[in-house]
């Protein structure tokens, strides 16, 4: 299963019965009151606990797994650790920032519509928390997933360009097979990259800097050296823990081959 293209959709069957009644209400007040940088869920005491407490254990890993980008996102664009952020604060404050806003969504985006919305400076966000049950790692975008890591690295410049351009591609695609292209290499960089530093293999990707499952095992991974032609050609699953991720030598490196792949897809 390619999470690139079941972005935002919900995986109902596979949630516990309050966990999916949760999500039921969050999609029904996104629907009522949803708007660009708007904030139409109010979380409970037992939401805010679940996201200080993942988020802390977060950002104790951080400075020793995320790549030093990362880590001067979030000095720009802290994220609370004590509550759930409120999004008409957070989207304000990253419009500031790089221009980019954010959209909730009630978990029905269509891929071509996440992705082609980055064109706009938009990014469709999830506004539920991951079930407590499995509070380490979701197989679906969560609010965890969606702000600590997509948000924060949109901080960056060169980073929210970069979603720029993979929207652009995405609007200008012609084929699935263009598409699929498009899913692939944002999955291996800017869900699951690795970059060295120090000697070092250092997470930007959302998935990674989202999931302290993850970045438990970040150095069990089999890491391949950065290549756009293998990530059109790898198989992944959104299941269960990477089975294989790509380290770029530099950011510069990285986002040097990702523009001009997304330039002449």
């Amino acid at each position: 299963m390619n999470r690139a293209n079941e972005h935002h959709v919900a995986e109902g069957g596979r949630l516990d019965e309050p966990c999916a009644r949760r999500r039921k209400q969050i999609s029904e007040a996104i629907r009522r009151a949803g708007g660009l940088n708007s904030h139409p869920v109010a979380y409970s005491e037992e939401e805010d606990l679940l996201w200080g407490t993942m988020v802390s254990k977060l950002n104790a890993m951080h400075p020793r797994v995320a790549s030093s980008r990362y880590l001067q996102a979030k000095n720009r664009l802290p994220l609370p650790a004590d509550r759930a952020p409120r999004i008409d604060d957070l989207g304000q404050r990253l419009n500031n920032s790089t221009g980019f806003q954010l959209l909730p969504v009630d978990g029905l985006t269509p891929v071509t519509d996440f992705y082609g919305r980055f064109a706009a400076d938009i990014f469709s966000t999830a506004l539920y928390l991951r079930c407590p049950s499995r509070p380490h790692y979701s197989p679906e975008p969560d609010m965890l997933h969606e702000l600590v890591g997509h948000v924060v690295m949109l901080s960056d410049p060169l980073f929210a360009d970069l979603y720029r351009l993979f929207g652009e591609a995405t609007n200008n695609a012609t084929c699935a097979r263009e598409l699929q292209a498009i899913s692939q290499v944002f999955w291996f960089t800017m869900e699951t990259g690795l970059v060295q530093e120090d000697g070092q293999a250092k997470a930007y990707g959302a998935a990674l800097l989202s999931s302290t499952g993850e970045l438990g095992k970040l150095g069990t991974y089999p890491v391949e050296k950065f290549s756009i032609q293998e990530m059109i050609e790898s198989d992944y699953d959104i299941s269960t823990y990477q089975g294989k991720l790509f380290m770029a030598q530099s950011v510069e490196e990285m986002a040097s081959e990702v523009r001009s792949f997304l330039m002449h897809v």
